[in-house]
């Protein structure tokens, strides 16, 4: 695959496409999808990619369907080889395949670790501008959100960097609070595009060990670094002791795999890991989709190759990006280095659009479906998130259209 082939774009009408094919019906709820009326408008919010997924992928599932039978999977023990496999490969730690647990999605999988692990009333630090269903999470399962925003250190000096950090005092304050018991890590951040550092980790572990909250940490991005970034996986770290984690990961962002609905959460304590799966259990969820186990463990043997083409696709995006506003102040529009992610976090603020209707700026004069910052948390007001994972010309396309709407 060339740079040529990630430039061509693919007509996804008629795949049941929720990007291209349907828009929220409920702003800030997304569970209400209504069909999108409007084929001239480009689609970038749902973070999936316009890329066709590793070749190696659409071969294993073309294998496996030949076999005739498609009943009651588990999955086989070599999909959690493939999955530590691939992260001592990429990120230089290799968890314990015993940790792994085969999941259909991290949504789902997050309101049911809070119901596991926690009861009625207890309390969830959150950390926005965040992921926007980890509200739902939280607040769907009988849990109280208590907020940490991050901290964002605009001015002279941070230059090139992106200034969006953990406010680790605040959080340290939350922590102590009765009856707080878990927290919820975006790492990498979305949707800011963060890659914390392992000094930022590290501080971050030490507060919740101190005060004895469960930390969840969403990797689901960890694969997506810009630039030549390096991921930190949060269970690399030397922990302090007692620590409790949950490590959430898939190979639906890295492969653009997200309509197969594979993931897997790692889970070091034994006693932890039983009591998800009994919950589980509970539910009437069981196995795995024989043909999402065959695509995620093609993916995560093969597909590194594909990855590193993206990646540097990806990279020059963020860069079209960032230096098409720096070219044009008056515009007026604020970006962030995209450190990883595909997401970009474009800040509407002076450009004197109404928080409340940018929205609707961006859809009717722009003719651009982005995410509204406002649903990640009261922090993302008069922000809108852009999905860089498109062919370029395409991107491009929607840059002018920007362009023009806020000249106009």
């Amino acid at each position: 695959m060339t740079s040529t082939d990630l430039d061509r774009l693919i007509p996804r009408a008629g795949t049941g496409s929720v990007k291209w094919e349907y828009r929220e019906g409920a702003v800030g709820h997304g569970s209400t999808l209504v069909p999108a009326e409007d084929p001239d408008v480009i689609p970038m919010w749902v973070a999936d990619m316009d890329f066709p997924c590793p070749p190696v992928v659409t071969e294993a599932i073309r294998r496996r369907a030949e076999h005739p039978i498609f009943g009651y999977s588990v999955g086989l023990a070599s999909l959690r080889e493939a999955f530590c496999d691939w992260s001592a490969a990429r990120h230089g730690f290799r968890p314990d395949p015993d940790w792994v647990v085969p999941t259909e999605g991290i949504v789902p999988d997050l309101g049911l670790l809070v119901r596991t692990f926690l009861e009625p009333g207890q309390g969830v630090i959150l950390h926005p501008p965040v992921y926007f269903p980890f509200f739902g999470a939280v607040r769907n399962n009988g849990a109280q959100m208590r907020l940490c925003p991050l901290r964002r250190e605009d001015g002279p000096g941070v230059d090139g960097r992106n200034p969006y950090r953990l406010d680790l005092e605040r959080f340290e304050r939350l922590a102590r609070e009765p009856d707080t018991r878990m927290t919820f890590l975006c790492t990498p951040q979305n949707p800011v595009g963060r890659v914390w550092t392992p000094g930022e980790l590290t501080a971050f572990a030490r507060i919740a060990a101190r005060h004895g909250l469960i930390v969840v940490a969403d990797e689901i991005h960890g694969d997506l670094m810009l630039d030549g970034r390096r991921f930190t996986p949060w269970l690399s770290l030397e922990h302090p002791p007692g620590l409790r984690s949950v490590v959430a990961s898939a190979p639906s962002k890295t492969f653009n795999l997200a309509g197969l609905k594979s993931s897997c959460l790692l889970i070091p304590d034994e006693e932890m890991r039983n009591a998800f799966r009994h919950a589980r259990d509970r539910t009437g969820v069981y196995g795995v989709n024989p043909l999402s186990a065959a695509a995620a463990e093609a993916a995560w043997r093969g597909g590194g190759p594909w990855l590193d083409r993206v990646l540097a696709y990806l990279s020059e995006n963020a860069r079209t990006l960032r230096r098409f506003f720096a070219e044009r102040p008056e515009l007026k529009v604020g970006t962030v280095p995209v450190e990883g992610t595909y997401l970009a976090w474009l800040d509407f603020r002076r450009t004197g659009i109404e928080a409340g209707a940018l929205e609707d700026f961006l859809l009717d004069r722009a003719r651009l479906r982005l995410e509204n910052g406002a649903i990640f948390g009261e922090e993302g007001r008069g922000f809108a998130r852009m999905n860089l994972a498109c062919p370029r010309p395409l991107l491009e396309e929607a840059l002018g259209r920007l362009e023009a709407a806020l000249r106009g």
